[in-house]
């Protein structure tokens, strides 16, 4: 068996951006000597999703309406790590995802938290995407005031029991987004975990 070799580009360039979104075709050759030409990445910032924990222990979802899908989906807090994340007020660069998870959180949500516990960094999409997602849970939740929503966003909020969401998803009566459903399982086994030791 040969060893597995990233593939080499020979050419790139940017063939679509705006400020969502940015193409970028590479002519690659693979490690056997085939040319593949062109192959579309799609490089999009890093993502962050969070899972607000009630006191009561029941999660925080969104439905919000996804154009890909034509639907209104169920969901978890998410979006985009900007720019200015993470950064202090002295030049100082934090991390950038948490700092994006506590402004979503408020955002879309119009909670804060006292505690992030980071669950897992994945990616969306490794064939395509040249980004990763990270996940946090989110305890200690107090009410901060009214969501702000972007441009176009409207997103109703709801509040659920964990184990029943899982449920739903493994028989099909619901269907989210890979992303957040992973970001879910991390979470119930967090939870678990954490109880299981406060029972020791």
């Amino acid at each position: 068996m040969n060893e597995l070799k990233p593939w080499s580009v020979t050419a790139s360039r940017i063939t679509y951006e705006d400020r969502w979104i940015r193409v970028r075709s590479d002519d690659c050759v693979t490690a056997d000597g085939i040319v593949i030409a062109p192959f579309h990445v799609l490089d999009y910032p890093d993502w962050i999703n969070v899972i607000p924990v009630m006191p009561d222990g029941r999660v925080l979802l969104t439905r919000e309406y996804r154009h890909g899908r034509g639907e209104i989906v169920l969901g978890l807090v998410a979006g985009g790590v900007e720019p200015d994340d993470g950064k202090t007020g002295h030049g100082e660069t934090g991390d950038a995802a948490l700092a994006a998870a506590q402004r979503e959180l408020r955002e879309e949500t119009g909670y804060e938290a006292s505690t992030f516990v980071k669950l897992l960094t994945s990616y969306p999409n490794a064939a395509s995407h040249s980004n990763a997602v990270t996940s946090w849970l989110a305890l200690g939740l107090n009410r901060a005031g009214e969501p702000r929503f972007d441009p176009g966003e409207k997103v109703e909020l709801l509040f659920a029991d964990l184990a029943a969401i899982l449920s739903d998803l493994q028989s099909g009566a619901v269907i989210m987004q890979s992303m957040h459903v992973a970001a879910l399982y991390a979470a119930e086994s967090w939870l678990r975990r954490e109880a299981s030791e406060g029972l020791k």
